[in-house]
Protein backbone atom coordinates (compact mmCIF):
# COMPACT_ATOMS: atom_id res chain seq x y z
CA UNK A 1 0.00 0.00 0.00
CA UNK A 2 2.83 2.53 0.72
CA UNK A 3 4.00 2.35 -2.71
CA UNK A 4 1.64 3.91 -4.28
CA UNK A 5 1.08 6.99 -1.97
CA UNK A 6 3.79 9.05 -3.43
CA UNK A 7 1.82 8.58 -7.13
CA UNK A 8 -1.85 9.78 -5.17
CA UNK A 9 0.00 12.71 -3.50
CA UNK A 10 1.36 13.64 -7.02
CA UNK A 11 -2.09 13.16 -8.85
CA UNK A 12 -4.16 14.07 -6.68
CA UNK A 13 -2.44 17.43 -6.61
CA UNK A 14 -4.26 17.94 -10.36
CA UNK A 15 -7.52 17.66 -8.89
CA UNK A 16 -9.23 21.07 -11.07
CA UNK A 17 -12.41 21.74 -8.72
CA UNK A 18 -13.78 25.55 -10.06
CA UNK A 19 -15.57 26.65 -13.05
CA UNK A 20 -16.22 29.98 -14.09
CA UNK A 21 -19.44 31.82 -12.19
CA UNK A 22 -22.62 31.05 -14.61
CA UNK A 23 -24.07 34.05 -16.46
CA UNK A 24 -27.70 35.45 -15.29
CA UNK A 25 -28.95 36.92 -11.75
CA UNK A 26 -26.47 36.92 -9.05
CA UNK A 27 -27.26 34.69 -5.78
CA UNK A 28 -25.57 34.12 -2.42
CA UNK A 29 -26.43 38.02 -1.90
CA UNK A 30 -26.01 39.35 1.38
CA UNK A 31 -26.75 42.08 4.65
CA UNK A 32 -29.00 44.64 1.91
CA UNK A 33 -29.67 48.26 2.61
CA UNK A 34 -31.64 50.34 0.40
CA UNK A 35 -31.58 54.05 0.09
CA UNK A 36 -33.99 56.00 -2.39
CA UNK A 37 -32.85 54.64 -5.40
CA UNK A 38 -30.06 52.74 -4.71
CA UNK A 39 -29.39 49.40 -2.83
CA UNK A 40 -25.94 48.18 -1.46
CA UNK A 41 -25.09 44.45 -0.33
CA UNK A 42 -22.07 42.03 -0.02
CA UNK A 43 -21.35 39.11 -2.37
CA UNK A 44 -18.01 37.16 -2.26
CA UNK A 45 -17.06 39.08 0.85
CA UNK A 46 -17.05 42.65 -1.43
CA UNK A 47 -19.38 45.48 -1.15
CA UNK A 48 -21.70 46.30 -4.06
CA UNK A 49 -24.15 48.93 -5.11
CA UNK A 50 -26.96 48.67 -7.64
CA UNK A 51 -30.11 50.30 -8.46
CA UNK A 52 -33.14 49.55 -6.50
CA UNK A 53 -35.02 48.41 -9.68
CA UNK A 54 -31.90 46.24 -10.37
CA UNK A 55 -29.61 45.95 -13.18
CA UNK A 56 -25.70 45.42 -13.05
CA UNK A 57 -23.90 46.06 -9.35
CA UNK A 58 -20.87 47.99 -8.75
CA UNK A 59 -17.98 46.97 -6.87
CA UNK A 60 -16.97 49.29 -4.51
CA UNK A 61 -14.56 47.13 -2.53
CA UNK A 62 -12.14 44.40 -3.52
CA UNK A 63 -9.84 43.39 -0.45
CA UNK A 64 -9.11 39.83 -0.06
CA UNK A 65 -10.54 39.98 3.49
CA UNK A 66 -14.39 40.02 4.23
CA UNK A 67 -15.67 43.88 4.25
CA UNK A 68 -19.54 42.97 5.43
CA UNK A 69 -22.62 44.85 6.84
CA UNK A 70 -22.86 47.98 4.76
CA UNK A 71 -25.60 50.93 5.60
CA UNK A 72 -26.56 53.66 3.65
CA UNK A 73 -25.70 57.43 5.44
CA UNK A 74 -29.11 59.25 5.29
CA UNK A 75 -28.38 61.50 2.50
CA UNK A 76 -27.28 58.39 0.62
CA UNK A 77 -23.97 59.25 -0.04
CA UNK A 78 -21.85 57.37 1.93
CA UNK A 79 -21.68 54.05 3.23
CA UNK A 80 -20.65 52.55 6.60
CA UNK A 81 -19.41 49.05 6.77
CA UNK A 82 -16.69 46.94 8.72
CA UNK A 83 -13.66 45.36 7.46
CA UNK A 84 -10.31 43.70 8.22
CA UNK A 85 -7.54 45.89 6.11
CA UNK A 86 -5.32 46.19 8.46
CA UNK A 87 -5.95 42.58 9.99
CA UNK A 88 -8.37 43.16 12.68
CA UNK A 89 -12.23 44.15 12.17
CA UNK A 90 -13.28 48.25 12.14
CA UNK A 91 -15.71 50.29 10.64
CA UNK A 92 -15.23 52.30 7.67
CA UNK A 93 -16.69 54.76 5.75
CA UNK A 94 -16.65 54.84 1.50
CA UNK A 95 -18.48 57.18 -0.71
CA UNK A 96 -21.40 55.32 -2.29
CA UNK A 97 -20.14 56.30 -5.95
CA UNK A 98 -16.74 54.92 -5.16
CA UNK A 99 -13.47 56.25 -3.28
CA UNK A 100 -11.26 55.26 -0.91
CA UNK A 101 -12.24 53.98 2.84
CA UNK A 102 -11.85 55.86 5.97
CA UNK A 103 -10.93 54.40 9.17
CA UNK A 104 -13.58 55.24 12.02
CA UNK A 105 -12.48 53.00 14.72
CA UNK A 106 -9.43 51.70 16.12
CA UNK A 107 -10.39 49.59 19.42
CA UNK A 108 -8.96 45.97 18.75
CA UNK A 109 -11.88 44.03 17.78
CA UNK A 110 -12.34 40.11 19.52
CA UNK A 111 -10.71 38.22 17.37
CA UNK A 112 -11.80 35.12 15.01
CA UNK A 113 -15.24 33.38 16.69
CA UNK A 114 -16.89 30.59 15.61
CA UNK A 115 -18.98 30.95 12.92
CA UNK A 116 -22.14 30.74 14.69
CA UNK A 117 -20.35 33.61 17.01
CA UNK A 118 -20.60 36.18 13.81
CA UNK A 119 -18.06 38.76 13.78
CA UNK A 120 -17.11 42.08 16.01
CA UNK A 121 -17.86 45.36 14.94
CA UNK A 122 -21.30 45.00 13.16
CA UNK A 123 -22.32 48.19 11.48
CA UNK A 124 -26.29 48.68 12.25
CA UNK A 125 -27.67 52.24 11.46
CA UNK A 126 -26.47 55.86 11.29
CA UNK A 127 -27.86 58.53 13.41
CA UNK A 128 -30.99 60.66 11.56
CA UNK A 129 -28.54 63.37 11.45
CA UNK A 130 -25.95 61.25 9.73
CA UNK A 131 -23.32 62.53 12.22
CA UNK A 132 -23.09 58.85 13.90
CA UNK A 133 -23.05 55.55 12.92
CA UNK A 134 -24.38 52.62 15.35
CA UNK A 135 -22.56 49.46 15.57
CA UNK A 136 -22.75 46.88 17.83
CA UNK A 137 -19.20 45.80 19.32
CA UNK A 138 -17.93 42.90 21.08
CA UNK A 139 -16.69 44.83 24.59
CA UNK A 140 -19.16 43.20 27.41
CA UNK A 141 -16.93 41.90 29.54
CA UNK A 142 -18.10 38.48 30.94
CA UNK A 143 -18.63 37.39 27.34
CA UNK A 144 -16.23 37.55 24.16
CA UNK A 145 -19.74 37.41 22.03
CA UNK A 146 -21.91 39.60 24.00
CA UNK A 147 -22.08 43.10 22.13
CA UNK A 148 -23.47 46.61 23.02
CA UNK A 149 -24.19 49.08 20.56
CA UNK A 150 -22.27 52.18 20.54
CA UNK A 151 -22.45 55.11 18.54
CA UNK A 152 -18.94 55.96 16.01
CA UNK A 153 -18.56 59.96 15.40
CA UNK A 154 -18.16 59.88 11.66
CA UNK A 155 -16.05 63.01 11.97
CA UNK A 156 -13.73 61.22 14.21
CA UNK A 157 -13.00 60.77 18.00
CA UNK A 158 -13.78 58.00 20.21
CA UNK A 159 -17.23 56.06 20.31
CA UNK A 160 -19.70 55.75 23.09
CA UNK A 161 -21.58 53.29 24.21
CA UNK A 162 -25.56 53.67 24.35
CA UNK A 163 -27.61 52.68 27.80
CA UNK A 164 -28.22 49.49 26.41
CA UNK A 165 -26.21 46.80 28.65
CA UNK A 166 -26.28 44.27 25.48
CA UNK A 167 -27.42 44.18 21.60
CA UNK A 168 -28.16 41.48 18.63
CA UNK A 169 -29.56 43.28 15.77
CA UNK A 170 -31.41 46.81 15.88
CA UNK A 171 -32.24 49.98 14.25
CA UNK A 172 -32.94 53.36 15.41
CA UNK A 173 -36.50 54.92 15.21
CA UNK A 174 -36.90 57.97 12.39
CA UNK A 175 -36.29 60.41 15.16
CA UNK A 176 -33.41 59.07 16.88
CA UNK A 177 -35.06 58.73 20.32
CA UNK A 178 -35.72 55.23 20.48
CA UNK A 179 -33.87 51.86 19.64
CA UNK A 180 -35.91 48.69 18.72
CA UNK A 181 -33.73 45.56 19.47
CA UNK A 182 -33.42 41.91 20.74
CA UNK A 183 -30.89 41.86 23.92
CA UNK A 184 -30.38 38.47 22.74
CA UNK A 185 -27.85 38.23 19.30
CA UNK A 186 -28.49 34.58 17.16
CA UNK A 187 -28.09 35.45 13.92
CA UNK A 188 -25.18 33.58 12.97
CA UNK A 189 -26.44 30.12 14.22
CA UNK A 190 -28.37 28.30 11.94
CA UNK A 191 -30.60 26.36 14.62
CA UNK A 192 -34.54 25.95 12.28
CA UNK A 193 -37.60 26.48 14.81
CA UNK A 194 -35.55 26.83 17.63
CA UNK A 195 -37.88 26.72 21.06
CA UNK A 196 -35.61 27.23 24.09
CA UNK A 197 -33.77 29.72 26.48
CA UNK A 198 -32.38 31.91 23.70
CA UNK A 199 -34.58 32.65 21.34
CA UNK A 200 -35.11 36.00 20.38
CA UNK A 201 -37.51 38.65 21.09
CA UNK A 202 -37.81 42.40 20.00
CA UNK A 203 -37.82 45.30 22.62
CA UNK A 204 -37.38 49.26 22.66
CA UNK A 205 -35.21 51.40 24.52
CA UNK A 206 -36.02 55.02 25.35
CA UNK A 207 -32.95 56.82 24.96
CA UNK A 208 -34.42 59.87 26.43
CA UNK A 209 -35.81 58.17 29.24
CA UNK A 210 -33.75 55.52 29.69
CA UNK A 211 -36.79 52.85 29.83
CA UNK A 212 -37.26 49.60 28.24
CA UNK A 213 -40.07 47.74 26.42
CA UNK A 214 -40.27 43.98 25.59
CA UNK A 215 -42.98 44.26 22.74
CA UNK A 216 -42.81 40.80 21.84
CA UNK A 217 -43.00 37.16 24.33
CA UNK A 218 -43.26 34.77 22.20
CA UNK A 219 -41.44 30.61 22.12
CA UNK A 220 -40.33 30.98 18.51
CA UNK A 221 -37.49 33.34 17.21
CA UNK A 222 -38.57 37.20 17.06
CA UNK A 223 -35.27 39.28 15.78
CA UNK A 224 -33.45 41.67 12.64
CA UNK A 225 -35.71 44.63 13.92
CA UNK A 226 -36.19 47.55 11.34
CA UNK A 227 -38.10 50.57 11.47
CA UNK A 228 -40.23 52.45 8.73
CA UNK A 229 -42.43 55.37 9.89
CA UNK A 230 -44.89 54.63 12.47
CA UNK A 231 -44.10 50.55 12.10
CA UNK A 232 -41.72 48.19 13.38
CA UNK A 233 -40.96 45.39 11.16
CA UNK A 234 -38.95 42.53 12.20
CA UNK A 235 -38.31 38.56 10.84
CA UNK A 236 -39.85 35.91 12.90
CA UNK A 237 -40.70 31.90 12.61
CA UNK A 238 -43.38 31.36 15.01
CA UNK A 239 -45.23 29.83 11.82
CA UNK A 240 -41.75 27.93 11.05
CA UNK A 241 -40.42 29.83 8.36
CA UNK A 242 -38.71 33.49 9.24
CA UNK A 243 -40.99 35.84 7.59
CA UNK A 244 -41.41 40.06 8.05
CA UNK A 245 -44.15 41.21 10.46
CA UNK A 246 -45.55 44.44 11.10
CA UNK A 247 -45.88 45.50 14.92
CA UNK A 248 -46.60 48.70 15.92
CA UNK A 249 -44.19 50.59 18.74
CA UNK A 250 -46.22 50.26 21.57
CA UNK A 251 -46.94 46.69 21.45
CA UNK A 252 -49.68 44.46 20.34
CA UNK A 253 -50.12 41.46 18.14
CA UNK A 254 -48.14 40.93 15.24
CA UNK A 255 -48.75 40.81 11.28
CA UNK A 256 -47.74 38.60 9.48
CA UNK A 257 -46.90 40.64 5.89
CA UNK A 258 -44.81 37.94 3.75
CA UNK A 259 -45.39 34.37 3.59
CA UNK A 260 -42.38 32.53 2.48
CA UNK A 261 -42.28 28.70 2.98
CA UNK A 262 -38.83 27.75 1.07
CA UNK A 263 -36.28 30.13 2.77
CA UNK A 264 -36.04 32.16 5.39
CA UNK A 265 -36.31 36.24 5.33
CA UNK A 266 -32.65 37.15 6.47
CA UNK A 267 -31.34 40.20 7.16
CA UNK A 268 -33.83 42.83 6.66
CA UNK A 269 -32.85 46.51 6.64
CA UNK A 270 -35.04 49.59 6.06
CA UNK A 271 -35.11 52.49 4.07
CA UNK A 272 -37.28 55.57 4.78
CA UNK A 273 -40.37 53.92 2.62
CA UNK A 274 -38.51 50.00 2.16
CA UNK A 275 -37.53 47.31 3.16
CA UNK A 276 -34.65 44.62 1.77
CA UNK A 277 -34.09 41.45 2.43
CA UNK A 278 -32.22 38.24 1.84
CA UNK A 279 -34.84 35.11 0.70
CA UNK A 280 -32.80 31.76 -0.68
CA UNK A 281 -29.68 34.10 -1.81
CA UNK A 282 -31.52 36.71 -3.84
CA UNK A 283 -32.31 40.09 -2.48
CA UNK A 284 -35.80 41.28 -2.27
CA UNK A 285 -37.72 44.79 -2.04
CA UNK A 286 -40.65 45.10 0.62
CA UNK A 287 -43.05 47.88 0.02
CA UNK A 288 -44.12 48.64 3.45
CA UNK A 289 -47.73 50.69 1.27
CA UNK A 290 -48.64 47.71 -0.95
CA UNK A 291 -47.22 45.06 1.63
CA UNK A 292 -45.93 43.54 -1.76
CA UNK A 293 -42.23 41.92 -2.31
CA UNK A 294 -40.31 41.62 -5.11
CA UNK A 295 -37.13 39.80 -6.46
CA UNK A 296 -34.56 42.61 -7.33
CA UNK A 297 -32.87 41.25 -10.26
CA UNK A 298 -28.97 41.75 -9.89
CA UNK A 299 -26.23 40.92 -11.98
CA UNK A 300 -22.14 40.74 -10.68
CA UNK A 301 -19.58 41.14 -13.37
CA UNK A 302 -15.88 40.76 -12.43
CA UNK A 303 -13.24 38.58 -13.14
CA UNK A 304 -13.88 36.62 -9.73
CA UNK A 305 -10.16 35.00 -10.04
CA UNK A 306 -11.43 33.15 -6.59
CA UNK A 307 -13.61 30.66 -9.22
CA UNK A 308 -11.46 30.38 -11.60
CA UNK A 309 -10.43 26.73 -12.22
CA UNK A 310 -7.32 25.70 -9.81
CA UNK A 311 -5.13 23.07 -8.84
CA UNK A 312 -5.44 22.04 -5.64
CA UNK A 313 -3.44 19.23 -3.07
CA UNK A 314 -6.55 17.03 -2.07
CA UNK A 315 -4.20 14.25 -0.46
CA UNK A 316 -5.02 15.46 2.89
CA UNK A 317 -8.69 15.68 2.30
CA UNK A 318 -9.77 12.01 1.53
CA UNK A 319 -12.35 11.06 3.11
CA UNK A 320 -12.61 7.32 2.09
CA UNK A 321 -11.23 4.95 -0.07
CA UNK A 322 -11.25 1.26 -1.22
CA UNK A 323 -8.90 -1.06 -2.63
CA UNK A 324 -9.95 -3.66 -5.45
CA UNK A 325 -9.24 -7.60 -5.45
CA UNK A 326 -6.83 -7.45 -8.24
CA UNK A 327 -4.66 -5.41 -6.26
CA UNK A 328 -4.02 -2.58 -8.78
CA UNK A 329 -7.13 -0.59 -8.75
CA UNK A 330 -7.84 2.01 -6.17
CA UNK A 331 -10.60 4.76 -5.47
CA UNK A 332 -10.82 7.59 -3.71
CA UNK A 333 -13.19 10.06 -2.47
CA UNK A 334 -11.75 14.00 -1.95
CA UNK A 335 -12.93 16.87 -1.73
CA UNK A 336 -16.25 15.82 -3.34
CA UNK A 337 -14.93 14.37 -6.51
CA UNK A 338 -14.08 10.12 -6.96
CA UNK A 339 -10.78 9.07 -8.12
CA UNK A 340 -9.62 5.70 -10.06
CA UNK A 341 -5.95 5.00 -9.32
CA UNK A 342 -4.02 2.12 -11.44
CA UNK A 343 -1.44 1.40 -9.31
CA UNK A 344 0.73 -0.39 -11.36
CA UNK A 345 1.25 2.32 -14.39
CA UNK A 346 0.48 5.13 -11.65
CA UNK A 347 -2.30 6.21 -13.88
CA UNK A 348 -5.02 8.34 -12.05
CA UNK A 349 -8.64 9.82 -13.02
CA UNK A 350 -11.48 11.99 -12.11
CA UNK A 351 -14.13 9.63 -12.66
CA UNK A 352 -16.80 12.62 -11.82
CA UNK A 353 -16.43 16.16 -12.61
CA UNK A 354 -18.46 17.50 -10.74
CA UNK A 355 -17.88 20.40 -9.23
CA UNK A 356 -21.55 21.25 -8.11
CA UNK A 357 -21.76 17.99 -6.04
CA UNK A 358 -20.16 15.79 -3.54
CA UNK A 359 -19.44 12.56 -3.84
CA UNK A 360 -18.85 10.93 -0.81
CA UNK A 361 -18.18 6.90 0.82
CA UNK A 362 -16.60 5.14 -1.82
CA UNK A 363 -16.71 1.59 -2.84
CA UNK A 364 -15.12 -0.54 -4.84
CA UNK A 365 -17.23 -3.86 -6.77
CA UNK A 366 -15.77 -7.19 -5.77
CA UNK A 367 -14.36 -7.41 -9.80
CA UNK A 368 -13.02 -3.84 -9.18
CA UNK A 369 -14.91 -2.82 -12.08
CA UNK A 370 -18.11 -0.64 -10.46
CA UNK A 371 -17.77 2.29 -8.30
CA UNK A 372 -20.46 2.64 -5.34
CA UNK A 373 -20.44 5.96 -3.63
CA UNK A 374 -23.35 9.13 -2.35
CA UNK A 375 -23.74 11.66 -4.25
CA UNK A 376 -26.00 14.96 -3.29
CA UNK A 377 -26.19 15.89 -6.93
CA UNK A 378 -29.85 15.49 -7.40
CA UNK A 379 -30.09 17.93 -3.79
CA UNK A 380 -30.07 14.89 -1.64
CA UNK A 381 -27.54 12.20 -1.34
CA UNK A 382 -28.55 9.04 -3.15
CA UNK A 383 -26.65 6.09 -4.02
CA UNK A 384 -24.68 5.94 -7.39
CA UNK A 385 -22.98 2.82 -9.18
CA UNK A 386 -20.11 4.26 -11.61
CA UNK A 387 -17.84 2.30 -14.32
CA UNK A 388 -14.27 2.57 -13.30
CA UNK A 389 -13.62 2.74 -17.13
CA UNK A 390 -15.65 6.08 -17.72
CA UNK A 391 -19.09 6.15 -18.49
CA UNK A 392 -22.53 7.38 -17.23
CA UNK A 393 -22.96 7.01 -13.36
CA UNK A 394 -26.47 4.85 -12.69
CA UNK A 395 -28.52 6.48 -9.55
CA UNK A 396 -30.10 4.09 -7.69
CA UNK A 397 -32.55 5.51 -5.19
CA UNK A 398 -34.68 8.25 -5.61
CA UNK A 399 -35.63 8.61 -1.48
CA UNK A 400 -32.81 10.91 -0.34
Amino acid sequence: MLRFVPAVALAFGLASLAQAMPAGDARLLRFPDICGDAITFVQAGDIYIVAASGGTALRLTSHAGQELYPKFSPDCRSIAFSAEYDGTRQVYVIPAGGGEPRQLTWYNDIGAQPVRGGTDYRVLDWTPDGSNILVRANRVAADDRGGRPYLVPVGGGMETPLAVPETGGGMLSPDGRTYVYTPIDREFRSWKRYRGGRAQDVWTYDLIANTSKRLTDNPATDNQPTWVGDTIYFTSDRNYTLNLFALSPEGGEPRQVTHFTDFDVLWPSAGKDAIVFENGGAIWRFDPKTEQAAIVPIRVTGDFPQTLPTWKNVVGQVESFDLGSDGDTALFAARGELFRLRIEDKDLRNLSHTPDAREIGASLSADAKTAVYLSDASGEYEIYLQPMDGGEPKRLTRDG
